[in-house]
């Protein structure tokens, strides 16, 4: 029979299959745990004697052992006190005292046959986290499912564990590979930041390439949607090798249509129908006036051309000025913003017409968030988030967003048009 067993050093696993202190590692059938510690500390005495021991090529029982103090040129280690250690078990837990070695180099085996079990635990902890379990509720369930109490300051820095596998992906290459449409939004949470708990920008990048699928670009996080928060944006994705823009739809927020203008100036930018949507609704307050605009609105957009379009918008303005004139004056500066849709293939015009594409993961976040309430800290909102938009990915990596057929751009005149923001 084989005298290596479950990861034990040979010089244990002889003991214990010659059966002298067998009872001393095993625990006897019903979950009793009398003999555990003393089984578990005879273990772990024996691992580093074989530890500090020098090898010989004898076998098992040929292994010589130092004797305490003495210095010999075969002597691997020396022993240097102890450590306490908690282990739990299946029959219970057990309070070691763990011996060191001056070097630092010695780990018990009898703790690694449990580290993959561990790592698994650890593994779904950070699972709750991601899924929007508070830390503080994540101690419960492990309280109640485990039986042993987890503090949810031992699980935010299990959490932190996530933060290189979140910063390679934030700062992975993009390969150079053309991304022709952008959708790009963000989303406001409560970080408490600068001792005070402040409105912070969540700032998203998906980039949809010409074979027809689609990723999450990058995370970002800005005080707000400013010029400076979209500039950072635009330089990290540029450095990391973005390129082939020619189609971008969001909101309108000057600091994002400038700063998209001065890096992708060749790039058209269509104005998300949805937010306009309730821009516009929110200048007239009757609601038959309202549903009427709505309308109005949508007839505009459902023109088959951006020449039919433009003439119902035309009309849709003599109609209101008479009875809403700033509304009026309104729909004619901004109306044409929300046609560059038209440069599109038509196959694919309704569903970059507006940023919708990314109110899913608004959605799952706000999800998650609604538990937290308030983030400690920045890098607590730019964990979670970046963990929800790695899975998206995932997800959006097995099937196409567009027909690479349908992503061909009709551009008229040979390029398409930047619009000039209001």
């Amino acid at each position: 029979m084989s005298t290596e067993t479950d990861g034990f050093p040979p010089v244990i696993a002889q003991e214990i299959y010659d059966g002298s202190h067998a009872k001393e590692y095993v625990a006897p059938a019903g979950g009793a745990t009398e003999c555990a510690p003393s089984g578990a500390r005879r273990c772990v005495a024996a691992d580093v004697d074989h530890h500090c021991a020098a090898d010989a090529p004898g076998g098992v029982h040929a292994l010589p052992r130092a004797a305490p103090h003495e210095r010999t040129s075969a002597r691997r280690g020396w022993r240097n006190g102890h450590r306490q250690r908690h282990f739990t078990t299946r029959v219970g837990s057990l309070e070691l005292r763990v011996p060191r070695d001056r070097a630092g180099l010695f780990q018990p085996a009898l703790f690694a046959r449990y580290e993959r079990s561990e790592q698994a635990f650890l593994a779904a902890l950070v699972e709750m986290y991601v899924q929007g379990v508070s830390t503080r509720k994540v101690t419960r369930v492990v309280e109640t499912l485990c039986g042993v109490s987890v503090s949810a300051s031992a699980v935010s820095a299990v959490v932190k564990k996530l933060d290189a596998e979140v910063t390679a992906w934030r700062t992975r290459d993009l390969g150079g590979e053309a991304y022709p449409h952008l959708v790009l939004d963000a989303q406001y949470e409560q970080v408490r930041r600068e001792g005070q708990v402040r409105s912070t920008a969540m700032l998203w990048a998906i980039g949809i390439r010409a074979d027809g699928y689609r990723e999450h670009l990058g995370s970002w996080l800005g005080a707000s949607e400013s010029l400076e928060s979209w500039t950072m944006v635009f330089e990290d994705l540029v450095r990391r090798g973005l390129r082939g823009v020619r189609y971008a739809v969001s909101d309108e927020h000057q600091g994002l249509v400038l700063a998209l203008r001065r890096f992708f100036p060749e790039a058209a930018h269509q104005r998300c129908q949805v937010h306009y949507l309730r821009n516009a609704l929110s200048r007239v307050s009757a609601r038959g006036a309202q549903e009427q605009l709505l309308a109005a609105l949508r007839d505009v957009w459902a023109a088959p051309s951006r020449v039919a379009a433009e003439g119902r918008l035309a009309q849709l303005v003599a109609a209101v000025r008479k009875r809403v004139p700033p509304l009026a004056s309104w729909l004619e500066e901004t109306g044409p913003a929300t046609l560059e849709f038209f440069a599109l293939a038509a196959p694919i015009q309704r569903r970059l017409a507006s940023t919708n594409s990314i109110e899913l993961d608004h959605a799952e976040l706000r999800r998650r968030t609604r538990v937290i309430r308030i983030f400690p800290n920045e890098a607590s909102l730019l964990r979670l988030g970046t963990a929800l938009a790695m899975e998206r990915n995932e997800v959006w990596s097995v099937r196409r967003y567009f027909n690479p057929k349908e992503t061909i751009l009709a551009v008229t005149q040979g390029r398409l048009r930047l619009r000039r923001s209001a």
